[in-house]
């Protein structure tokens, strides 16, 4: 029998902290089965682990076509769809310009981005039934950028198998909730002041939706020249934007457009998609117009 009491499983896996909050009968197992499939997700799709089946089937690949499970063809094919409705700004060959560092940040962002420029973005990959083909041999791809929202995904799917009445996953900040809690009240979720990552700067209810932040407080980019925002692109950061959050249907759509608009903040989102961005006066706006200023 579920509570008014939410079940709280947490753990550590893909780098950051991992919550569940369960509204359900026999939470502990639901919770227990999301665990075990996030650490299945973060092997098999592991940019910096050799064996991983990403590495080993994909990134150390013998052939320009490459045979793919189910699952990966899933994965690939809803990052290529979310991709191209960023106009490329999204880019999983971003693994290209890690392939070409050496350990420590051996290599400078210039000659990382001008070796790897001609073998990136969307050209330089596609999908034709259950093959992922490649243009250029030399063309790496890293999923860190959507396999935690992927995994977010996974298990509002388990939850919701399971007979979850309510749930909120929340991996480093990656969010998405479904149901209600038991009084009706939807979610409640605190985005983080990008200066002052202790503190709130909103909150917003949440109702069978994802959301996701990008912001350069967490994690830094080591070049040998330059430390750097670890959301990389040639074009780098937009200077104004502190960061962007996104509600989508989806973890994995809303951790694609947060990320985008971190970079470009005109490119257009799908009606479904809001968004909120923070400048760097800590102001928060819903719309583009404090760009034209």
């Amino acid at each position: 029998m579920s509570t008014n009491q939410p079940f709280s499983h947490r753990f550590m896996a893909m780098t950051v902290p991992c919550e569940v909050m369960i509204f359900a009968p026999e939470p502990a197992q639901i919770a227990q089965v999301i665990e075990v499939n996030t650490r299945r997700l973060e092997s098999k799709f592991n940019f910096y682990d050799s064996d991983s089946v990403l590495s080993v089937q994909i990134n150390q690949r013998k052939a320009d076509s490459v045979e793919i499970d189910d699952e990966m063809l899933k994965v690939l094919t809803k990052v290529r769809e979310h991709s191209i409705a960023t106009n490329g700004i999204f880019d999983i060959t971003i693994g290209t310009v890690k392939a070409f560092q050496q350990p420590g940040g051996s290599v400078s962002r210039e000659k990382a981005y001008q070796f790897a420029q001609p073998y990136m973005g969307l050209s330089s990959w596609s999908l034709e039934e259950s093959k992922l083909n490649f243009a250029c041999s030399q063309t790496r791809i890293d999923l860190g950028g959507v396999i935690k929202e992927v995994a977010v995904d996974q298990a509002i799917d388990i939850a919701t198998k399971h007979n979850a009445s309510g749930v909120l996953i929340n991996f480093g900040g990656d969010i998405r909730v479904s149901g209600v809690k038991p009084d009706g009240s939807d979610f409640v979720v605190a985005v983080l002041n990008p200066k002052d990552p202790s503190r709130p700067i909103f909150a917003l209810p949440l109702r069978d939706q994802a959301l996701t932040t990008s912001a350069h407080y967490a994690r830094r980019y080591q070049f040998s020249d330059q430390e750097t925002s670890h959301i990389l692109s040639e074009q780098g950061t937009h200077r104004r934007i502190l960061s962007s959050t996104v509600v989508a249907e989806t973890a994995l759509q809303a951790g694609i457009f947060s990320t985008s608009l971190t970079i470009d903040p005109r490119i257009s989102a799908p009606e479904s998609v809001g968004f909120a961005l923070v400048d760097d006066q800590l102001t928060v706006h819903q719309d583009i117009e404090f760009l034209n200023q």
